[in-house]
């Protein structure tokens, strides 16, 4: 299987990629988005949450940036009808859902919806989310094939 999409598209998820990249080498405990992607494991115990961040958090924010840049390789390829190998299929699904954590943390998404607001900026990154959801969903047809 094969990733089709066309130059724009590849362009804008390694450019996603490489900023979900960015993020996750920060690290900033205070960013909402680093908070989805890393949510805590105890929510009630802080004590029991601190010692679950000490021992998993380095493997966790690790797995997610190797996915990440395993995306980002698979786009870089020369040629854009590779197809992906079981591990890259894999790294892309896990990296998708990344990306949209994020910009749904960005998007001050819940259960009810989008939070409130409109500019041009925020409606092309509800766009994005929702597309990404679509790509995801191919993929998973795709895999599951």
């Amino acid at each position: 299987m094969h990733v089709g999409l066309g130059e724009e598209e590849r362009s804008l998820i390694a450019e996603l990629s490489g900023q979900l990249v960015a993020l996750l080498e920060g690290r900033d405990e205070s960013d909402p988005a680093v908070s989805r992607l890393l949510p805590p494991g105890y929510a009630d115990d802080d004590e029991a949450n601190a010692e679950f961040r000490r021992l998993t958090i380095d493997d966790l924010t690790a797995g997610k940036i190797r996915n990440a840049e395993m995306v980002r390789e698979s786009l870089a390829s020369a040629d854009p009808k590779a197809p992906l190998t079981p591990e890259a299929e894999q790294a892309w699904l896990r990296s998708l859902t990344d990306l949209r954590l994020t910009l749904a943390s960005r998007l001050g998404l819940t259960d009810e919806g989008f939070a409130a607001g409109a500019s041009d900026d925020r409606a092309m990154l509800e766009n994005v989310y929702e597309w990404l959801g679509f790509v995801q969903e191919s993929l998973v047809r795709a895999v599951d094939r």
